[in-house]
C-alpha cells in the first residue's frame, strides 16, 4: 500500500474534526474560539494530506476489476468528504449562502453526520493497516506533525487573502456567523427542529416560577410587564450561521428568582417553552440573563417568542428559549441534559 500513514492521519484528522466541529457549534464565548480555530486548520490539513490519499485512492481503482458494495461505500465516503469540505470552504470564503432554503453552514453539519457513520465503517473495515509498518510510528506521527503544520500555514494565508482582497468571509464573527439586521429590531425568525408553537393565547398564559424555592411565582403577562425595569444589548448567534445584536427589554431573571427566593440547595434553572423546549442552565449563569418581552423599542412578534423569551448572552441561538412559560430551580447540574436538544 502506497502512504499508509496517510489513512491514519487522515482517520485522526477527521476524528479531531468532529470534536472540534461539535464543540464549535454550542460555543459561544470568544474566549473559547480557539476551538473553530483548530477545526479550520483541520480542513486546511485534510485538503493537504488529500495529495498523498488521492495517490492511495487511484492505486486501488486502478488494480480493481469493477464496482462492489465495499468500492461503492468508499466512493461514498470521498464524495461526503469533499463535500463537507467544500460546503465548510465556500461558506468561509463567499459569505452566506443558500441551498435549498439552508444555509451553506447547515448543510456542512447535515453532510458531516453520514460522512462520520461510514468513517466509523470504514475505520473498523481496514483495522488491519494499524499493523502496517510505516501507518504508524515516529515517522508517521512527524508526518502528521508535518500535516497539521501545512494546515496552519494554509488557514494563516487564507485568513491574510480574505483581508487582503476583501471577501465577504473576513467579515465573520468568531463562530463563523455573518451579521445581519443588527439595532433595526429586524431579523431572522428560526426555531429548533420542531419547535413551533401556535401564537400565544395571554388570557391563558401563565410564567411559573418554581422548583427549588421558598414562594413559587405565578404571574401574568400584565404582572410581567409591571417588573420590567432592564434594557441590553445583546448578539443572538444562530447555529444556522447568522448573528444579529439587539437591544432587548425586559426582566432580569435574577430578579425573578429573588422574589420567588432560591433555596440553598438550588444548582441550575430550566427554562421551557410552551411548546415543551427547554434549556437549563448553572444558576450563576442563569442569574446573568435577561426575559425579554420586547426588542428593538416594540414587543416581542410571536416568530421572536412572544410574550416571552429568554436572552442568554454568551450562549448560541439554540439556548435562548422563546415562547417561556416556565422557570424550574433545580437542585441537580446544567449536565442534566442533553448538549442540543432533541425536540
Amino acid at each position: 500500500m502506497r502512504h499508509p500513514w496517510a489513512n491514519v492521519a487522515l482517520l485522526v484528522l477527521l476524528i479531531g474534526q468532529l470534536i472540534t466541529g461539535f464543540f464549535g457549534f454550542i460555543n459561544g464565548l470568544a474566549a473559547n474560539r480557539w476551538l473553530l480555530w483548530l477545526h479550520s486548520i483541520g480542513a486546511y490539513a485534510i485538503v493537504f494530506l488529500l495529495l498523498w490519499k488521492g495517490s492511495i485512492i487511484l492505486g486501488v481503482y486502478q488494480r480493481g476489476t469493477g464496482l462492489n458494495g465495499r468500492r461503492l461505500a468508499f466512493a461514498l465516503l470521498l464524495l461526503l468528504l469533499l463535500a463537507t469540505l467544500f460546503s465548510g470552504l465556500l461558506w468561509t470564503f463567499d459569505g452566506p449562502k443558500y441551498l435549498f432554503g439552508f444555509t451553506l453552514v447547515t448543510i456542512h453539519i447535515f453532510l458531516a453526520v453520514p460522512l462520520i457513520l461510514l468513517l466509523a465503517w470504514h475505520a473498523w473495515h481496514f483495522r488491519w493497516i494499524w499493523r502496517v509498518p510505516r501507518a504508524a510510528g515516529r515517522r508517521a506521527f512527524l508526518r502528521l506533525a508535518g500535516t497539521g503544520l501545512a494546515g496552519l500555514l494554509l488557514w494563516q494565508s487564507a485568513g491574510r487573502s480574505k483581508e487582503l482582497l476583501q471577501l465577504p468571509g473576513a467579515r465573520r464573527r468568531f463562530t463563523g456567523s455573518y451579521e445581519t439586521g443588527s439595532l433595526t429590531g429586524r431579523f431572522p425568525q428560526v426555531s429548533w427542529i420542531a419547535d413551533h408553537p401556535p401564537p400565544v393565547d395571554l388570557a391563558r398564559w401563565q410564567l411559573v416560577v418554581g422548583g427549588a424555592v421558598e414562594r413559587p411565582l405565578v404571574l401574568t403577562y400584565e404582572q410581567l410587564m409591571e417588573l420590567v425595569d432592564r434594557e441590553v444589548t445583546a448578539v443572538l448567534d444562530c447555529t444556522g450561521g447568522w448573528y444579529s445584536e439587539q437591544i432587548w427589554r425586559g426582566v432580569p431573571v435574577a430578579r425573578l428568582l429573588e422574589l420567588a427566593g432560591v433555596k440553598e440547595s438550588a444548582r441550575s434553572v430550566t427554562f421551557e417553552a410552551v411548546s415543551g423546549y427547554r434549556r437549563r442552565f448553572w444558576l450563576a449563569e442563569a442569574q446573568g440573563y435577561l426575559l425579554a418581552t420586547a426588542v428593538g423599542g416594540k414587543p416581542l412578534s410571536h416568530g421572536h417568542g412572544f410574550p416571552a423569551r429568554l436572552v442568554a448572552s454568551g450562549q448560541r441561538g439554540v439556548n435562548w428559549v422563546k415562547w417561556v412559560g416556565r422557570m424550574w430551580v433545580n437542585d441537580s447540574g446544567k449536565h442534566w441534559q442533553l448538549p442540543l436538544p432533541l425536540q
